[in-house]
């Protein structure tokens, strides 16, 4: 409230006229409660499901108005903050709070003034401030109610945001398992228990797929932890549309099959993180679990893979830096290039004959024929698992 107010004494009078009015308090708080209930619809639902309550709110605020009004001093926020609060939670509307305290102004200056003086008794400049305090004390309470409801409105948003937390980890982790708690998920998150939904998965270093995921498009939800962000996404048709969306992120995510049921979540993100796995540091965009088998393979036993490729490329990786790199670098390109010296020439910026030359040098050092369909299988896997930096 700032600076505390401190206002002139009141005239005898009136001081007289509200002591008698504080004597009569729980009267007045009856007269007060009956009035709110008439006048607003909120109220009537408050008494039909807590009798007595309003009538004991509107006694513990009426005394600490009139106490303040009796001192000549600001009102005490903290019991208003407590209604307010209290209100708010049962869902009473801030307007119909707010109105209800402005009728409690109008009925406390009623209640001294129009009720309780005499005609002629005091005169209109002694009157004068006694409205000017009751409504210093409106404004008191009505400010301390309005930020009372935007805590409360912040403090449930976080209670909220927690909850769907808590949620989407039981889901993902698979600590939801029955069919009621699948429903409940479903109301908590905004989804629907069937799906289909895909899973995303990125690296908390990437930049955040939910900032290209359309939410007018896609229903989604999202949590975003100290080593990635996870997202569950409806995807009721083509998945086409959502790719494209991920392509234009400047950084990696990995994209799951897409699963029918919430059951199935735990294995959705397993694959998408495998699938985040197989993209080498620097690529960007999205790679789905199904894009690249043997990739996916590569990147989800990467110690056991690791293990084949060095034992496919041992004689490859002994020898000295700079021929091995090359070595790697234009069998790298060459299955890029689909097999085709000239593609792979091209883009290493040598001739045909080199390349293929390279390619012959790489057959003699592993044993791996490419013309045999195992011994290719055998080298893309090696080179793969070299891409990904698991060798």
């Amino acid at each position: 409230m700032g600076v505390p107010t401190v206002m002139s004494p009141l005239p005898p009078e009136l001081a007289e006229v509200a002591k008698a009015q504080l004597g009569r308090l729980p009267v007045l708080a009856a007269e007060l409660a009956a009035l709110l209930r008439d006048k607003e619809e909120s109220y009537r639902r408050v008494e039909e499901t807590a009798p007595d309550e309003l009538r004991k709110v509107c006694e513990v605020n009426l005394r600490n108005a009139f106490d303040a009004f009796l001192e000549c001093r600001d009102v005490h926020i903290e019991c208003a903050r407590k209604t307010a609060r209290a209100q708010a939670r049962m869902g009473i509307p801030l307007p119909a709070v707010l109105r209800a305290f402005r009728i409690a102004g109008t009925f406390s200056y009623q209640a001294i003034v129009e009720r309780a003086i005499p005609p002629g008794t005091i005169t209109p400049e002694q009157l004068l401030p006694v409205s000017t305090a009751i409504w210093r004390i409106v404004d008191a309470y009505s400010e301390t109610i309005a930020t009372a409801y935007t805590e409360v409105a912040a403090d449930e948003a976080r209670c909220a945001e927690k909850a769907r937390a808590a949620w989407l980890d039981g889901l993902l982790d698979g600590r939801v398992t029955r069919p009621a708690e699948f429903a409940d998920a479903a109301r908590g998150l905004g989804l629907p228990v069937a799906g289909p939904f895909v899973v995303l998965y990125a690296d908390a270093a990437d930049p955040a797929p939910s900032t290209v995921v359309d939410p007018a498009r896609w229903r989604a939800v999202w949590r975003r932890t100290a080593d990635a962000e996870v997202g569950v996404v409806v995807v009721p048709g083509d998945l086409r549309g959502l790719r494209q969306s991920l392509d234009r992120l400047a950084g990696a995510v990995g994209m799951s099959p897409p699963v029918t049921g919430m059951h199935l979540l735990p294995a959705a993100l397993r694959r998408a993180r495998i699938a985040r796995r197989c993209l080498a540091p620097g690529e960007h965009g999205a790679a789905a679990f199904t894009d690249r088998p043997l990739t996916t393979l590569v990147a989800g036993a990467g110690a056991l893979a690791g293990e084949l490729a060095r034992d496919i490329l041992a004689n490859l990786l002994a020898l000295p830096a700079a021929e091995r790199d090359v070595l790697l670098t234009t069998l790298r390109v060459w299955f890029a290039e689909h097999g085709s010296a000239k593609d792979a020439a091209e883009r290493l910026f040598v001739h045909p004959n080199t390349v293929r030359y390279r390619i012959r040098r790489v057959q003699e050092l592993t044993g791996r024929d490419l013309a045999d369909p195992r011994g290719t299988a055998e080298l893309y896997l090696a080179i793969e698992t070299q891409r990904l930096g698991a060798a």
